[in-house]
């Protein structure tokens, strides 16, 4: 049974009081804006915040696209599959992100757009939460991982 005792509220404080208000995220405790202006949060913000769990919240909240405008992020590698980014955090993993287009048309005829977030060392990641070998960094190994393969080994063509 998941832990269902975290505290959250996707809009407004987790918690009120006539001293402070408290705002949770999935049980983390986060500054106001995470929660009630997520539009508001910038990638200086979350490049500048020292706790891992609240970067990733504010990642989330504003989305991985949208921070990798902000962060001004330069590919590391592009080929036919997408652009691989790497940002470097002080003191914690650095943020991989793979940046792809769906192959599958949207009904009006345009391609969406998905930024994924992925392992650091673009390890496998396994169904059963294990992760294999470390990977060349580029954009085909970072989607590859996603599916727990290695990119010699993932073959686009036969996804359904």
């Amino acid at each position: 049974m998941p832990n269902t005792r975290r505290l959250h509220h996707p809009t407004h404080a987790a918690l009120e009081s006539d001293l402070k208000n408290l705002y949770f995220w999935h049980g983390v405790l986060v500054p106001a804006l995470v929660v009630v202006r997520p539009d508001w949060i910038t990638a200086k913000h979350v490049l500048t915040e020292e706790n891992a769990e609240v970067r990733r919240v504010m990642i989330e909240r504003m989305g991985h696209e949208r921070f990798l405008l902000e962060a001004n992020a330069q590919p590391v590698h592009q080929d036919e599959v997408g652009a691989l980014y790497r940002i470097e955090l002080p003191g914690d993993e650095p943020i991989v992100l793979v940046h792809v287009t769906n192959a599958t048309p949207e009904p009006d005829g345009s391609l969406k757009k998905y930024v994924l977030r992925v392992n650091p060392e673009l390890r496998p990641m396994f169904s059963d939460g294990r992760t294999g070998a470390p990977q060349v960094m580029t954009a085909r190994n970072a989607v590859a991982s996603t599916f727990g393969l290695t990119g010699e080994e993932w073959d686009p063509c036969i996804q359904t």
